[in-house]
């Protein structure tokens, strides 16, 4: 074998190489780890989350976090349609949802996503990803205690 056939060979035997080990590195499989997306759906099926309506949200605006379940008094009166029930984390990246009532809106604490109380999307993320509506939940009142049950 000649110099320059042996120089081609080697060439291009560095080449295939270095090709499939690139190839196989940006593969995908089926074991490989889903992209991060802590935010999920909310609590789990069958989450109970109670607020004591006698020591809790009492003024319009209050909000408070149980069980992952975010609860918010909108209107003034212990009946179910004076309050609204959120996941109480941002679908996006998961972070902490608080409510913000001089601008009567749902706020994500990390990437300052906004919602209405009723889930719908106010604002995308401030770092170009998007979010989804959030989950409501059905409240119902027994006495001074307001209920959810995902």
């Amino acid at each position: 074998m000649e110099r320059n056939d042996f120089i081609k060979s080697l060439g291009l035997g560095i080449a295939l190489v270095c090709t499939g080990s690139c190839l196989s590195g940006c593969g995908s499989k089926g074991s490989d780890p889903q992209p991060n997306n802590p935010g999920g759906g909310g609590p789990a099926t069958g989450t109970t989350a109670n607020v004591d309506l006698a020591t809790q949200i009492l003024s319009i605006g209050a909000s408070v976090t149980v069980n992952g379940i975010l609860f918010i008094r909108t209107a003034a009166g212990n009946t179910t349609s004076s309050f609204a029930a959120t996941q109480a984390v941002c679908p996006h990246q998961g972070g902490a949802l608080n409510f913000i009532q001089a601008s009567n809106f749902i706020q994500c604490a990390l990437h300052a996503s906004r919602y209405t109380t009723a889930g719908s999307i106010l604002a995308q993320p401030n770092d170009g990803g998007t979010t989804s509506a959030l989950k409501v939940y059905t409240t119902s009142i027994s006495g001074n205690t307001l209920s959810v049950t995902v």
